[in-house]
């Protein structure tokens, strides 16, 4: 289950801003839970029990300001997602020190929709990616990853190797019993795309895709060859891929 706080002093935005995470949290998150408070200190007391994932803290609120909240929360956890909710731009410059995910202004009811649709959305896309796996072979055992550390994924034979970046960047293989077409289809939710019939990448690593040559181009600098068959397919995924994060 996500579990998402709002906390805002202003009772009336408070009730509408739940209102609208609610009837839009339902279509990118499977099970959802929205809580409203309209002080921080009643919201780090439920969140010491309870532990919110996400959490849109108003930055103005008399006494104890969303800033104060938002330093008490990253020395409690720091894997918590801040956005912050505020009509004051000026302030935006001073949370950077807290880490946020992003940031809402208030405004119109219509313009407050679209800014909470654009922050779930991006939100949805980038917990895909810190979600865990397990994987293990004879030479490194058994590691625990999230599906961000996984640069590509090569066919061997009736094995696969899955590209890991590891904690100091650089590139450990783990080779696994699987059918990548298998994975292609399981991992397609998580922003892999098959580029090859031996390749299957990660799209959250790629920089660019050089159509000229049938490359994938990687952030890290090298390049994977992309086949004619899934040229189209892998354009449109990584389209997609940059509308939804950008």
């Amino acid at each position: 289950m996500l579990k998402i706080a709002v906390c805002d002093d202003n009772e009336s935005f408070l009730e509408t801003l739940k209102r609208i995470i609610s009837e839009n949290a339902i279509n990118y998150f499977k099970d959802v839970n929205v809580q409203g408070f309209n002080n921080g200190q009643r919201l780090l007391n439920q969140h010491k029990r309870l532990f919110f994932d996400v959490i849109f803290l108003d930055i103005d609120m008399p006494e104890f300001t969303g800033f104060d909240v938002a330093e008490i929360l990253r020395k409690q956890r720091r894997d918590c997602y801040i956005i912050f909710v505020t009509n004051h731009n000026e302030l935006v410059y001073g949370s950077m020190e807290f880490q946020p995910f992003y940031f809402i202004q208030k405004s119109s009811v219509s313009r407050l929709n679209k800014d909470v649709v654009n922050v779930l959305n991006k939100l949805s896309v980038y917990l895909k990616q810190h979600q865990k796996i397990i994987l293990s072979d004879e030479e490194h055992g058994r590691i625990c990853i999230q599906y961000r550390d996984i640069l590509y994924i090569e066919s061997d034979n009736h094995h696969v190797k899955y590209c890991i970046l590891d904690e100091y960047g650089s590139q450990i293989h783990i080779k696994v019993r699987a059918v990548i077409g298998d994975l292609e289809s399981e991992l397609a939710e998580y922003d892999f795309s098959r580029v090859h019939k031996k390749y299957l990448v990660n799209l959250s690593h790629v920089f660019n895709l050089d159509m000229k040559n049938d490359e994938v181009i990687f952030q890290q600098g090298f390049r994977l060859p992309m086949s004619r068959k899934y040229k189209h397919t892998v354009d449109t995924d990584f389209s997609k891929y940059l509308r939804e994060t950008i």
